[in-house]
Parts: C-alpha cells; sequence; structure tokens
C-alpha cells in the first residue's frame, strides 16, 4: 500500500498553468505525518528533473511556520534582511 492515495491525509495545489505546486499533507510508515512541499516547473512530460521538493516533517511546522511568518511580515513591511 505504497499509493499517494494511502498516505496523503490532505493536499492543495495551486499555481499559474505552468508552474504548479502541490503541498501535500502525509503520513509516512511509522504513522507521523509530513508535509511535502512539490514544485512542477513548466509543462514538460512527467520527470524528476522538472520538479524539485522539501519535505518538513510533523516535529519542526512549529518552527517552519513561525519563520515564515516572520519573513513575510518582515517582507510585507517592506523591512527584510539586507542581501
Amino acid at each position: 500500500m505504497n499509493t499517494m492515495e494511502n498516505y496523503s491525509l490532505d493536499y492543495e495545489i495551486f499555481g499559474d498553468g505552468k508552474d504548479r505546486y502541490l503541498v501535500n499533507l502525509r503520513r509516512a510508515r511509522n504513522e507521523k505525518r509530513y508535509l511535502k512541499i512539490t514544485r512542477k516547473i513548466g509543462d514538460e512530460p512527467e520527470s524528476p528533473y522538472n520538479n524539485s521538493s522539501i519535505i518538513l516533517f510533523e516535529e519542526d511546522f512549529t518552527f517552519f511556520i513561525e519563520a515564515l511568518s516572520l519573513v513575510l511580515r518582515r517582507y510585507s513591511c517592506g523591512e527584510g534582511r539586507p542581501a
């Protein structure tokens, strides 16, 4: 039972038609949850070379959301850290 349907708990797909993102909350074989965020680049046939992904484990959700919130808040206020 290794199909996406068996381990996917929830997902959302968004993008502009050419580049798309899949945010997928999944359950691992050990029953722990993780988030997999995949970017599908371009409209070429399915190829692993056209995709990039990150995996975030459940124990890190809080830290990731906090860091993302801080960065986006600074960006929206025109602040941000110097490059």
